[in-house]
């Protein structure tokens, strides 16, 4: 081979090189951006997770406090019924007579 054909292959082989490189970087770069859509993705899957635990804990709270209303009402509708069986308990029973009797004496 000539001098010549050594130079026309070694610019050849540059030229292959030279595009293999340039697609392995586009690749790479292609890779690359799809790696930073999935990190955005999960950056925002992780603050919705984040916001629903939030939502999920004041929701708790909520409950906890309705709940505790409730027992109270419960509580509170309870001593009224009491209150309200005693009255009638009371207006139901006949007057004690012996007692009106013993005072009287």
């Amino acid at each position: 081979m000539s001098e010549r054909d050594l130079v026309k292959e070694l610019k050849a082989e540059i030229v292959e090189i030279t595009k293999d490189r340039d697609d392995a970087l586009a690749k790479v770069k292609s890779k690359e951006s799809r790696m930073k859509q999935v990190l955005i993705k999960l950056e925002h899957a992780t603050s919705d997770v984040q916001t629903v635990g939030h939502k999920i804990g004041e929701q708790n709270k909520q409950i906890a406090d309705l709940e505790a209303r409730l027992d109270t009402k419960d509580k509170l509708l309870e001593e009224a019924l009491q209150k309200i069986k005693d009255i009638h308990d009371d207006s139901t029973q006949e007057p004690d007579t012996n007692a009106e009797d013993t005072e009287l004496d």
